[in-house]
């Protein structure tokens, strides 16, 4: 006994009319009356009286009918949850991501769009710092990295493309003898307390500042760690030093915060997402193909 017993079933005592339910079906009125007969047979019960031409529901009748029902209405579900699922409109997404990564207008206009054409998919954020962003990626504890570059080797299993890429930029104390600069030097903070993020060698943000700062010859008087942006920047609304961020990082601007441009410093600050080569989520792809777009 499958499904499409049921559907006979149901059809026939809806109309109460084999011909009709027939019709409806699409089958022949014999195949039709032979599958029912088939099914009492199945059941060992009478679903039908049969008088004159006219049938009605025996008791068992009814109340295999309301069963019949909610055994489709349950299938109909189950078929429709598998095929949204398929299409990526039900599911669960976790993204790993740094800071930085929501001063980033791509990835937070990525994420609005997805919102809205995916209310029913799951959408958990796990802020952490870059330099375990692959880590967690590989242990599958996150779907996806959104991380700043560069990146470790990356296992052959991963890929990576880039979303953003900033310059970056000097964030001053408004108290700053340069705020209203349009553009400094790196030497003019030779008196400053640098605050940047302290990432393994050849790795996300840190390694970024750390060359730049070697290739200028460039020591600042002293320095403390900071590794989440947003606190980088209420560190230096608050006057405790000043720091070199993506340029993104104007979209954090709180009171008492100035930004100018770098004159000497070429380099850039890449965000970039690193994901499985073969994703088997169709939530976790249409979300890729929504951020590439908006790279």
């Amino acid at each position: 006994m499958n499904f499409r017993h049921y559907r006979y079933f149901v059809t026939v005592a809806q109309e109460l009319h084999v011909g009709r339910a027939a019709e409806q079906l699409g089958l022949a009125q014999p195949a039709l009356s032979q599958h029912i007969k088939a099914l009492e047979e199945r059941l060992g019960v009478t679903l039908f009286l049969r008088a004159h031409r006219r049938i009605a529901l025996t008791d068992a009748g009814e109340a295999f009918l309301a069963e019949a029902r909610l055994a489709l209405h349950h299938a109909d579900r189950a078929r429709s949850a598998a095929q949204r699922a398929q299409r990526g409109e039900t599911g669960h997404v976790t993204i790993g991501y740094v800071s930085s990564a929501l001063a980033e207008l791509p990835f937070v206009q990525a994420l609005s769009a997805f919102r809205a054409s995916h209310p029913d998919v799951v959408i958990e954020m796990s802020l952490r710092l870059g330099s375990v962003l692959v880590d967690a990626l590989r242990n599958q504890l996150v779907d996806m990295a959104v991380t700043r570059g560069p990146l470790p080797a990356l296992p052959q299993e991963f890929e990576s493309w880039v979303l953003a890429r900033q310059p970056l930029i000097a964030v001053l104390p408004q108290s700053h003898r340069l705020r209203a600069a349009r553009g400094i030097r790196l030497a003019d903070l030779s008196e400053d307390t640098l605050l940047g993020p302290e990432d393994p060698p050849g790795q996300s943000l840190g390694h970024t500042l750390r060359q730049v700062l070697a290739d200028a010859g460039f020591h600042p008087r002293r320095s403390m760690v900071v590794n989440e942006m947003s606190s980088t920047v209420a560190l230096v609304a608050a006057g405790l030093g000043v720091a070199l961020l993506p340029a993104s990082a104007r979209v954090l601007a709180l009171p008492g915060v100035a930004f100018c441009e770098l004159l000497d410093v070429k380099a850039v600050s890449e965000l970039i997402v690193v994901y499985r080569r073969h994703e088997r989520f169709a939530a976790v792809r249409a979300l890729l193909a929504g951020l590439r777009g908006a790279a």
